[in-house]
């Protein structure tokens, strides 16, 4: 597919599906307000069983039902659907537990990729992809696999490495947009959180408890 047919069919998908794009950004902030500032395992679990349907989100809403023919569906429509049923499968055997990094440095880092993935579209704007044509939070894949991945690096080692690795696969090979591929260049975000994200689990891999599997 060319670069030019992808971003009018993103515009259209876009038109589609508004204004579910501000519902999935409110939710977000209000469920990671309670998760940062008031933390408990109902706020936990809330913001899995959010994770969870945002995933199924992209799975069927844009994959398998506007994006059949689009790049990646073969890949992106499994990964999402696993990472749904972890997420919801979480919420009873608690395997990760969000958290805000201890280490200052991890700190910023986790808020610049959580304030990336919400701004996708402003960042999009100031090269070249105004909306209808940007990828947007909650209800596309890349910018929404920059924030579970941030929030994943943030909570290690009280995360499930299944869920971790399934999202990895979906943002490493990212690197091709950096390239130039389908003019996508703001998906640097996703390959650079991706990058971050495996680092850090590499680095805490033997605390993560229970395997991969």
């Amino acid at each position: 597919m060319d670069a030019e047919t992808w971003w009018s069919q993103v515009a259209a998908y876009n038109e589609a599906v508004f204004p579910m794009q501000i519902v999935m950004v409110a939710a977000a902030a209000i469920l990671l307000y309670f998760l940062v500032f008031k933390p408990t395992t109902r706020s936990n679990n809330l913001m899995k069983g959010y994770l969870s349907l945002v995933c199924a989100w992209n799975a069927f809403v844009f994959f398998l039902g506007f994006g059949r023919e689009l790049p990646g569906t073969i890949l992106g429509a499994p990964l999402f659907i696993i990472a749904a049923v972890l997420f919801a499968w979480d919420i009873r055997a608690g395997k990760t537990q969000f958290t805000f990094p201890e280490v200052v440095w991890q700190k910023y880092v986790t808020v610049i990729f959580v304030l990336c993935a919400f701004f996708y579209p402003v960042i999009e704007a100031v090269i070249g992809h105004v909306y209808p044509e940007a990828c947007t939070f909650g209800t596309m894949p890349c910018p929404t696999t920059v924030f579970v991945l941030a929030l994943l690096a943030a909570s290690i080692p009280k995360v499930d490495k299944k869920v971790y690795i399934v999202l990895l696969v979906w943002a490493l090979p990212a690197f091709g947009k950096c390239l130039g591929a389908l003019d996508l260049y703001e998906d640097c975000i996703l390959f650079w959180a991706g990058v971050y994200a495996l680092v850090i689990l590499v680095r805490n891999w033997k605390a993560v408890k229970g395997g991969i599997l």
